[in-house]
């Protein structure tokens, strides 16, 4: 079982059951306070609130429903075999998230008395770190490599391998942000586009289908190394 099929079948659903499991009964106990905060200023000061209740249910709901997203999505076909893979990943990556921010936003306000001087801190702004690491990697041109495989990188991390028997053909290209939607990671027209800036690109075409158009500096340079890996 893939590491992305055991968060989705086992691991999101056991900590969202405790969580939900653990917030229910901090509510019945009467150790969450009523109304609970749900939003706070970039000073930490809670300024929108929610009856103990409804945030319960809300908080359900809104688990469940996103944890049934994520089962469908698993149980589709792959008509597209680049953008299921990346969809899962973000998506189960963001599950995660949420699920720490609201964990922790929770548990932070047991045993508090709610009003408007209801102060949390800085706590919350750590959810800023892991959107500046999204911004910090998407915003960097990927980087190809050539062996069994065709693995794309972005400052390291491998988010795509493709075997290189799947490869149709390797060519250059000028990619702009409106023919994919915009810039970053973007998915248009059967086509798998790394497009941090306009200008310069490889287009890779699979036997399935789909493409994969990769925004770089030198493509030349990579045609060649491509060619010189796979000959004969």
């Amino acid at each position: 079982m893939s590491s992305t099929r055991l968060a989705i079948y086992l691991l999101a659903p056991v900590l969202t059951v405790a969580f939900l499991v653990g917030s229910f009964s901090l509510g019945s106990a009467g150790l969450l306070p009523d109304p609970v905060a749900i939003h706070w200023g970039v000073s930490g000061q809670a300024d929108q609130f929610l009856d103990l209740n409804s945030y319960l249910w809300l908080v359900t709901i809104s688990f469940l429903s996103y944890l049934s997203g994520l089962v469908a999505l698993e149980a589709s076909g792959d008509t597209a075999k680049l953008l299921k893979p990346l969809m899962k990943s973000l998506l189960v990556g963001l599950f995660f998230f949420i699920l720490v921010v609201v964990t922790t936003t929770t548990l932070l306000q047991a045993g508090l008395d709610t009003d408007e001087s209801l102060f949390i801190g800085q706590w919350f702004l750590l959810v800023l770190i892991p959107t500046a690491i999204m911004v910090w990697l998407f915003s960097a041109k990927p980087s190809l490599r050539v062996r069994e495989n065709l693995d794309i990188s972005l400052r390291g991390l491998v988010l795509l391998t493709v075997p290189l028997s799947a490869i149709e053909s390797v060519s250059r290209i000028n990619v702009q942000a409106r023919d994919y939607g915009g810039w970053g990671l973007r998915y248009s027209s059967n086509t798998l586009a790394f497009i941090p800036s306009s200008g310069a690109a490889v287009l890779i075409k699979l036997d399935w289908g789909e493409a994969i158009a990769v925004r770089m500096q030198s493509p030349e340079d990579f045609i060649a190394s491509y060619q010189l890996e796979t000959a004969g």
